[in-house]
């Protein structure tokens, strides 16, 4: 029977809950992670940019579900619109193997462009390497992470911590970069990223870091917690030099130690650049890629990918 993909409505996103906490839910039982999941799409972010899908059969029965989030995007030559991040592809085990997240990707790919003319470019954070999505029509952008130990660096002269409530304004202190292709977040997609680390708070029982980002002149850095696995993540950072992005650095490392934090993670960037010897540098756990749904957008031309984008 031909396969369908459809929207999933609210009570199938949470039989979809029930089952991907195998694979998402660590530190959490399922009732915290369904908890976690209501919490994370009520946010007035998710609310607006967000869209459950599902690959169902003739019979309407679920094969495969993803989500996507709508982000603001936009090309050199000024075109404005969407890059859609597509996130938590799932098929159950019993079902694997069989091409139906592929099949649901490449559908919805498609779909994408079809209904929305200003869809610029589809987006994803592989977890699982770049094969499947390759052949769905991705195109992998090699990106590197930097780790560096949590540690109490005390008093770092000249920098101001930011509160969450000033995460606009760090935002705005933070320039756009001119090029070819760009995904950038909004106040209120970096705000979703700190209603997640407000929602494992509060289910694990854990301190909140005591700011949300730090200034340096023209340096900023945006950050949360991520409690699952143990680290402060900087979302989004510029530094005109080395040693404004490394005392930066040294403040998160700061803040994420006064919670037990074990270390802060950065992705690599041109317009954040650190000494060389400054912690670990691997390959990004999730492989950024990209499928552009609209002439004029190569995957060559996305060249800065800032952790606020990862969903």
């Amino acid at each position: 029977m031909e396969s369908t993909l459809v929207r999933a409505t609210d009570a199938l996103k949470r039989e979809r809950d029930a089952l991907t906490h195998a694979a998402w839910g660590q530190r959490l039982d399922p009732a915290q992670f369904a908890r976690r999941e209501d919490w994370l799409r009520g946010h007035a972010w998710a609310r607006e940019a967000m869209t459950t899908w599902l690959l169902v059969d003739g019979g309407g029965l679920p094969l495969a579900s993803c989500e996507t989030f709508r982000m603001s995007a936009s090309t050199a030559a000024g075109v404005e619109g969407w890059a859609y991040g597509i996130a938590s592809v799932y098929t159950e085990p019993a079902l694997r193997g069989r091409g139906h997240a592929r099949a649901m990707i490449e559908r919805l790919a498609e779909r994408l462009a079809a209904d929305d003319e200003r869809a610029l470019a589809a987006i994803l954070f592989s977890e699982v390497g770049p094969t499947l999505y390759r052949l769905a029509g991705f195109t992998e952008v090699p990106w590197l992470e930097r780790a560096i130990p949590a540690a109490d660096g005390g008093f770092i002269p000249g920098v101001h911590l930011v509160p969450e409530d000033g995460i606009r304004g760090a935002l705005a202190a933070i320039p756009r970069p001119a090029d070819p292709f760009l995904v950038w977040p909004t106040a209120g997609q970096l705000d979703w990223h700190l209603e997640r680390e407000r929602a494992y708070a509060t289910l694990l029982g854990r301190e909140r870091p005591s700011a949300a980002g730090a200034i340096l002149g023209e340096a900023a850095a945006i950050w949360a917690a991520d409690f699952k696995n143990d680290r402060l993540c900087v979302l989004l950072a510029h530094a005109p030099q080395a040693d404004a992005g490394a005392a930066l650095l040294r403040a998160a490392g700061s803040v994420a130690a006064g919670v037990g934090l074990a270390s802060v993670h950065v992705w690599e960037s041109e317009s954040f650049p650190l000494p060389p010897g400054l912690g670990t540098i691997r390959a990004a756990e999730d492989v950024p890629m990209i499928r552009p749904l609209a002439s004029g957008v190569e995957p060559e031309g996305w060249r800065c990918v800032p952790r606020a984008l990862w969903v």
